[in-house]
């Protein structure tokens, strides 16, 4: 009796710690993070299988790392009611993230803009900050009735956030500012997009 109990209870703190798991891939080489509640596992490429992870960061690169396979994955993955960001720069470092915004919104991201901070919006998803930075040459993404606007960089939207079926999404047009280079701490913005992308 008491082996099934034990074995009942590895199974929940299992599938518990696998809930707060965060997968990182795409473009990472350059991308740092202080530690946080959360399990950050980082990766260049897609694994097999996404079922332990609650949210998928996409660093966007020049050349995509998405296949058909892997792009079926991704939508599974926000169906079943998971959280995507789909990150973004300057020209060439777009090419997943313009993949996917494409197929769901049929809208890519486009121009250049050269701004330190970003204005925030109103009652988003960044609620209780101040100020947040833009990005290095950060990229904007169309506006949408599906998507709200989190943040602007010279009246162009920046960061925009939105549900997909039972998922939810993020899409940024100034991921550099998570450069491992940059001085700002980011750490709170981070668990602020987490913190979207893995609520009910």
């Amino acid at each position: 009796m008491n082996k099934y109990l034990i074995l009942f209870i590895l199974l929940i703190s299992t599938n518990l710690f696998g809930q707060n798991k965060i997968l990182f891939i795409g473009n990472v080489s350059q991308i740092c993070f202080e530690e946080s509640n959360y399990n950050i596992e980082v990766t260049e490429d897609l694994p097999d299988t996404l079922s332990s992870y609650s949210a998928i960061f996409l660093f966007s690169s020049a050349q995509s790392i998405l296949n058909e396979k892997k792009v079926e994955q991704l939508l599974q993955f926000l169906y079943s009611g998971n959280g995507l960001y789909l990150g973004s720069e300057n020209w060439p470092l777009q090419a997943e993230s313009n993949v996917m915004t494409h197929l769901l919104y049929s809208k890519n991201v486009w121009g250049s803009f050269n701004e330190t901070n970003a204005i925030l919006s109103e009652k988003g998803i960044f609620d209780e900050m101040t100020s947040i930075p833009a990005g290095t040459t950060t990229v904007s993404f169309p506006l949408d009735y599906r998507l709200k606007v989190e943040a602007w960089v010279n009246d162009e939207p920046l960061i925009l956030s939105g549900e997909w079926y039972k998922g939810k999404i993020i899409i940024d047009g100034g991921y550099s500012r998570f450069y491992c280079t940059k001085n700002e701490n980011n750490n709170e913005m981070l668990n602020k997009f987490i913190g979207f992308l893995t609520s009910p």
